[in-house]
């Protein structure tokens, strides 16, 4: 239920968005910045439009505001922005499902650094009527706050890499960032236990958006591959929120009497789930 409201938030997003700014400007839907106060004001920030329009800023004095809808107004000023690059569609519609589907499950930790500055990271979704709902991914610095939602951390992620010189704190070693998503197995994430599978019978099935379920064959060497994933490999973040009708390869598993013991989806290399797709690594 929560990804078919996502999909359809996601839709809105597409849609409604564009025809409710009806400026010059798109809406801002990530940004993250860097603002130290004292000895001498420092501002870093990087923000992505709804057009997936990366642009970053770097400055020692900032007449940015300090809540949300002055800071918004701020950054939709994008003259005084140097444009970085563009997400390519696929990487800018991921971005746009995982704001769909994104809640607040933060968690705050004690502080981090003593005068160290702030950076945050915040997503900015839009109602029917344009109206700006701002979500906290994360805070580093002189505290940690850290949104554990595998949407929020997802985002927060990408944010990491295409922003490298503003989220800097994340990757220092003392811990001045939030931990992000901590890997997990795939057996104790699919609750699949790979032992008891090794004794089942495997059926495989690709699902076609026009063909509909095709049958696969599995030898004896992709069973095994399937069960060494199950066993040995990592869950290690959300990719997206969002999953097609077709293209989706199913493996179940049945027990000698033929009861069902379970059923894993993969696409693209990804594990499919009801709320999406995360990415899978072998040691």
């Amino acid at each position: 239920m929560k990804k078919l409201i996502c999909l359809f938030i996601l839709i809105l997003m597409n849609v409604i968005i564009p025809a409710a700014a009806g400026s010059a400007e798109p809406e801002i839907i990530l940004y993250t910045f860097y603002r130290q106060i004292g000895e001498g004001d420092e501002l870093q920030i990087g923000t992505i439009d709804q057009e997936g329009v990366i642009r970053t800023l770097s400055g020692r004095f900032s007449e940015m505001g300090w809540d949300e809808k002055a800071r918004l107004d701020y950054l939709s000023d994008t003259g005084r922005f140097t444009v970085e690059g563009r997400l390519d569609f696929e990487e800018l519609f991921a971005v746009k499902s995982l704001i769909s589907c994104l809640e607040d499950q933060g968690t705050r930790s004690h502080g981090a650094a003593e005068d160290a500055g702030t950076e945050e990271s915040w997503a900015v979704r839009y109602t029917e009527g344009a109206e700006p709902e701002f979500i906290l991914l994360a805070v580093s610095g002189e505290s940690v706050f850290e949104n554990t939602d595998p949407d929020a951390q997802a985002l927060y992620l990408r944010l990491r890499r295409i922003f490298p010189g503003v989220i800097s704190f994340a990757y220092d070693p003392d811990g001045m960032g939030p931990a992000g998503f901590l890997p997990v197995s795939v057996a104790g994430f699919t609750g699949l236990d790979a032992e008891t599978l090794g004794g089942a019978e495997i059926r495989a099935v690709s699902m076609d958006s026009e063909e509909g379920l095709i049958p696969l064959e599995l030898t004896d060497a992709n069973k095994s591959e399937l069960l060494a994933l199950i066993r040995d490999g990592k869950v290690t973040g959300k990719a997206d929120c969002i999953s097609s009708t077709g293209g989706i390869t199913s493996y179940t598993f049945y027990g000698p009497d033929g009861t069902l013991i379970g059923t894993i989806d993969f696409e693209d290399g990804l594990l499919v789930t009801n709320d999406g797709r995360y990415y899978i690594e072998m040691p």
